[in-house]
């Protein structure tokens, strides 16, 4: 079954986005129906460069039976509500929505109209978390320590570095943890005129410590999972593609060969759209990681 799909949003990563399903399109995955940006020129652009059929400024325009969100975090919600109107699929970029009110109600739209949906979570579908998951079968976790660094765009700098990069290993941990129960200890935010652009934040899931850091600033690309377990370390670098065991018999390197995260997500969803069954993360996993994101915030501690 091919799948007809429609892009909404035009920016750098729908740009990315329009790619990726180019290369579905070649695996005959999908069809690439329409292109929706509130700048129609670059939404003709993409879809000159990608060979969609149509292009619009138009949310009323989709006739597809499925939807990618990729606006700006700040209109995911609004765009996602209409979305779910319109498509019978949605897949929406992380974090869906700046708060859990917003993702309450676009799950209960979502699953009252049977619309299946999906929230691109990417580092789930990196093969190196992929390889971690299945070692802490072996070498289950005591403690948990994320770092995710990189210098933002400065158009992201109006966002909080949590809802941006510490969604993603929030959501990790979720993931990797499966929790009953989860709760912030205690947590840092460093503003920039306001907006936290580094993060810290202790949690304990369940009975794992899990701390995250994240820095927008910092000029250098780092995302690395530390796992503390009572038969070693684990270390998961994301951006090597390598996992490191040490154990009291020696140092383990494990390389791994990666497909691209976006892709694989992108073709999970489809999948999931033409029938299958895949696990995916969705926004009742997103209303997960902004309750915790809310209590990163509400227990903060700012510093300049």
């Amino acid at each position: 079954m091919v799948v007809r799909i429609s892009l909404i949003g035009a920016g750098r990563w729908g740009s990315n986005i329009a790619r990726a399903l180019k290369e579905l399109e070649m695996e005959n995955l999908v069809e690439l129906d329409l292109v929706v940006d509130k700048d129609l020129t670059r939404a003709s652009e993409l879809r000159e460069r990608y060979g969609f059929k149509r292009a619009s400024s138009d949310l009323d325009s989709i006739t597809s039976e499925a939807v990618v969100v990729a606006t700006s975090i700040d209109s995911l919600y609004l765009t996602a509500l209409r979305a779910i109107d319109l498509a019978n699929c949605v897949f929406v970029e992380k974090p869906a929505a700046t708060n859990t009110h917003q993702i309450l109600e676009l799950l209960s739209k979502a699953e009252s109209r049977g619309v299946i949906h999906q929230v691109g979570y990417i580092s789930r579908f990196d093969i190196t978390v992929t390889e971690l998951r299945k070692w802490l079968e072996k070498y289950p976790p005591y403690s948990i320590q994320f770092r995710r660094l990189s210098r933002r765009p400065s158009h992201m700098f109006v966002h909080p570095v949590t809802l941006d990069l510490m969604s993603h290993d929030v959501d990790l941990a979720f993931y990797l943890l499966k929790p009953r129960v989860t709760k912030v200890l205690f947590s840092v935010l460093t503003p920039n005129e306001g907006v936290p652009q580094r993060a810290i934040a202790v949690a304990r899931y369940d009975d794992v410590d899990v701390l995250f850091e994240a820095d927008g600033l910092l000029p250098v690309k780092v995302r690395e999972v530390d796992v503390l377990s009572g038969g070693g370390l684990l270390r998961a670098d994301l951006v090597a593609g390598r996992l490191t065991i040490g154990t009291p018999s020696g140092i383990l390197n494990v390389e791994v060969k990666n497909e691209e995260p976006l892709k694989k997500e992108l073709r999970v969803f489809v999948e999931r759209c033409a029938g299958r069954d895949f696990e995916a993360p969705t926004l009742r996993d997103a209303l997960a990681t902004l309750k915790v994101l809310e209590e990163v915030h509400t227990l903060g501690k700012t510093i300049s």
